[in-house]
């Protein structure tokens, strides 16, 4: 199953999308998406739109922070992907 991520930075029109790849199974493709997903955010920061395409499933992602300003990664990702496909 196919996955990639990307961010939509200020000014652009386009989504640079940063990663992709196959995957053998739902889980696997979920996990490395994901997990794609969260140094993506790392390096780039709140504030911007991060997209995933995961299998037929688009995803709209607009990171925020934590009750001290830390950038939140750890919320991120949950719940945005069914656990089945």
């Amino acid at each position: 199953m196919r996955w990639k991520v990307g961010v939509l930075r200020p000014g652009c029109e386009n989504v640079d999308w940063t990663a992709s790849g196959v995957e053998a199974t739902w889980t696997r493709t979920q996990r490395r998406a994901c997990d794609e997903l969260r140094q993506l955010v790392a390096v780039e920061g709140a504030g911007m739109e991060y997209r995933m395409q995961v299998g037929s499933v688009p995803v709209y992602v607009w990171p925020g922070v934590d009750v001290v300003g830390r950038l939140d990664l750890d919320n991120l990702t949950g719940g945005v992907l069914p656990a089945e496909l």
